[in-house]
């Protein structure tokens, strides 16, 4: 089974009934419109159901605004203001989650102390 987790996407501007609106940020941005020049974060914005949040991390006006990962993988729409002038298209949000997927760690080997490189000792004068 795959990890869940929630995906920060940019501060929320508003919470109405089962809508919210989030200024997004550039790296959000990015993976909606890739290769676009950049933007100041907070320009553009966009609109989704508020069941696309996070559970633990319910949106709140003027606060950081989470994602479910896994909701997010179902490639719901959304609708995107690119230039923030007001102007809404269809998106779909799948690529919010682009890159997402969680890497298990890599164990690094560890050396054995007869292996290390021998310490220099500092001269004190």
């Amino acid at each position: 089974m795959a990890e869940s987790f929630d995906i920060a996407i940019g501060r929320c501007e508003s919470v109405s009934g089962d809508e919210v609106v989030v200024e997004l940020d550039t790296a959000m941005v990015s993976r909606l419109v890739p290769g676009h020049p950049w933007h100041r974060s907070g320009t553009s914005k966009l609109k989704f159901a508020l069941q696309l949040c996070s559970v633990l991390r319910p949106p709140q006006a003027g606060r950081e605004t989470f994602l479910d990962r896994e909701a997010i993988l179902k490639n719901p729409p959304g609708r995107f203001d690119l230039l923030g002038d007001g102007k809404y298209a269809a998106v779909r949000l799948k690529a919010l989650a682009a890159n997402t997927d969680p890497q298990p760690p890599t164990p690094t080997p560890k050396s054995s102390w007869t292996e290390r490189a021998p310490r220099r000792r500092s001269s004190r004068g």
